[in-house]
Order: C-alpha cells, then structure tokens, then sequence
C-alpha cells in the first residue's frame, strides 16, 4: 500500500511537471508568434540583409533580400523609386493634371528641405512635361496611382537647376548627390476639370488683381503697355542692340518682387546674370513673353498677373494668385 502510493505520487508529480512545462511552451510559441507580426523586417544580423515585400508600379507585391537601404528598382531613364503601399486607383496623371501630394524630400544625409504639410494641408501641383532626362520628378508623379506611396532618388542637381529653375546651386549640394523624395499621391484630377470647377474662385482673383494692378500702375511716371496676355510693360531705358527672338539664349539682369514692393530674389544682389532659352517654356509665360518684347539694353518693368506666374499653385516663396513685379535688363541674345 505504501509502495503504491508512493509510485502514484511519482506519476501525479509527473504528469504535474509535464503540463506546466506544456503550458509554458505553448505560452512561449502564443509569445513568439504575436512578437512576429510586429516585426517588419528579418534581419540576417551576420549579412545585415534584409526580406522585404514591395509593391511594383502596377501593385504586384515581391519578396526582395537586400540591404533595407538599398532596396530600389531603376528604371530605363534611371530613376531610382521604391514603392511602399499600393492605392485602389486605377489611373495614372498625364501632363497638365493637377496633383494633391503629400511629399517631402531631403538630402541623404537626413536634411529636410521640403515638407508640403507645412505650406498647405492641400497642397497641390499642375505635371509639367519632364524637366529633365536621367530621371526626374515629373516621371515619378507618372508611375504613380491615387493612393500610391513611394520613394524616389534624383539627381539633386539636376532637380534644382531644371526643375525649380535656380540659379545658383547651395553649396552642401555636390555633383552627384541625390534627393530622397517621399511621396503619397492623395489625388489625380484631371486639368480641364479643375480649371472648371475653379472657375469662379479664378474670376474672383482677377478681378481683385485688375484693381490692385491699376492701382500700382498709378505709381509711375513710364507709360505703360498693357499686352494681350494681360502682361503689363514700363520702358525705364531703352537699348540699341537687336531684338531678342524665340530661340536665343538670352542672358538678363532681375530684381523679382511682389506688387506689395518686397523683393524675394535679385540676380544684382548675386551678381550672376540669368541665362535661358527664349521661348522654350525655361521661365514663367509673363517673363518669357515680356523679354521678347525687348531689345539689347532695353530695362523694363513687368507686370505679371499671376496666371502668367504659378497661378493658384504655391512655388517657394512665391504664395498662390501672386502678382509678380520683375525689373529687367536684357545684357545679351544670340
């Protein structure tokens, strides 16, 4: 009897130890597995490689191995993108489509230089045609579909000088440098549409511009052209040499201000003259239209309504349905 019981001690203890350690095995793998679902990434720790899933243009999900900060496409013109969710968009922008953009884009050394969130919570721009060849910002915006978001890297110097049209290039910006664009493509409207449905708000800034314009135009003593267009052009001197033609390169002097009389940008104060094709879409319609309206040595006042500048589009500095003020001297055409 003694014998028996001890043996059936022996095998409750058993059984005892088993369960607990099944129940601490099943608690470990509940464990394991609900940690696995956060992780984003496996990292192999002796190759710092990477298994990922991405999303191709079209939305076809692949399993990729690499480092996670080299986990990009290339495409034929050489643009580097990287799509990280795919949207239920079907339809992709073309040229002159008004974009509603989340984007950001900073050097790759982490230095942010633009956030669209902080100029408007519905910032927005028209595709241009691509700016560029060797991959550009406009190619980007035309893989992408509404609800897409993906990862780009461009040529910072290219994107600075062909795009944004700067003159002068910043100095931590070498050649080769790339910028990282992070963009999600909220909308896609179609550009006929837009300048329908904003038909009334564009009327109603024309006709406050009409006044504020003919009232600043008071302020001077030069006789004062109205083209067209709408540009409007004030001869402060006028030059002897020939006239500028579609296709030259013309190389001129500005001071470029708002009609409130601030000034955000001047070639004098840089000492750098300004140099692009005549006609060829370089600068904004009013600069282009006026300069081929000069003459070597001429020095002139534009007037530039704001659908002949960025219309309702933010640009910079530049605030949308901004009149524009540029002073000129046409130095050069050839």
């Amino acid at each position: 009897m003694k014998y028996s019981t001890i043996i059936w001690v022996v095998v409750f203890l058993g059984l005892f130890i088993q369960s607990c350690n099944n129940n601490h095995n099943a608690e470990k793998k509940t464990e394991i597995k609900k940690d696995s679902t956060e992780l984003k990434y496996n990292i192999d720790s002796a190759s710092e490689e990477t298994a990922v899933i991405i999303f191709n243009p079209d939305g076809q999900i692949e399993y990729v191995k690499a480092n996670p900060d080299d986990i990009f496409r290339k495409t034929e013109s050489g643009l580097d993108y990287r799509f990280i969710s795919s949207g239920k968009g079907k339809k992709y922008p073309k040229v002159g489509d008004v974009l509603y953009l989340d984007m950001t884009y900073k050097t790759e050394k982490d230095s942010m230089l633009f956030v669209s969130r902080d100029i408007d919570k519905n910032f927005k721009m028209r595709l241009e045609v691509p700016s560029h060849p060797g991959g550009c910002i406009e190619q980007a915006f035309m893989m992408m579909k509404e609800g897409d978001s993906a990862t780009f890297k461009i040529d910072a110097v290219n994107f600075l000088s062909y795009t944004q049209g700067k003159v002068g290039i910043p100095h931590y910006i070498k050649k080769g440098d790339k910028l990282i664009f992070n963009i999600k493509m909220l909308k896609i409207v179609d550009g006929s549409d837009y300048v329908k449905e904003n038909a009334d708000m564009y009327a109603f800034y024309i006709n406050q511009e009409n006044s504020l314009i003919d009232r600043y135009v008071l302020s001077f003593d030069y006789q004062c052209l109205t083209k067209e267009s709408g540009l409007k052009m004030m001869t402060i001197k006028k030059g002897s040499g020939k006239k500028a033609l579609k296709g030259n390169a013309v190389t001129i002097h500005y001071t470029a201000g708002f009609i409130d009389g601030s000034v955000f940008d001047s070639t004098i104060e840089r000492n750098q003259p300004f140099r692009f094709i005549l006609g060829n879409e370089e600068v904004i319609e009013g600069l282009d239209e006026g300069v081929s309206n000069m003459n070597v040595g001429d020095h002139c006042i534009f007037i530039i309504p704001f659908r002949l500048a960025y219309g309702d589009e933010k640009s910079g500095v530049i605030p949308p349905y901004s009149t524009l003020v540029f002073e000129v001297e046409l130095i050069d055409a050839k």
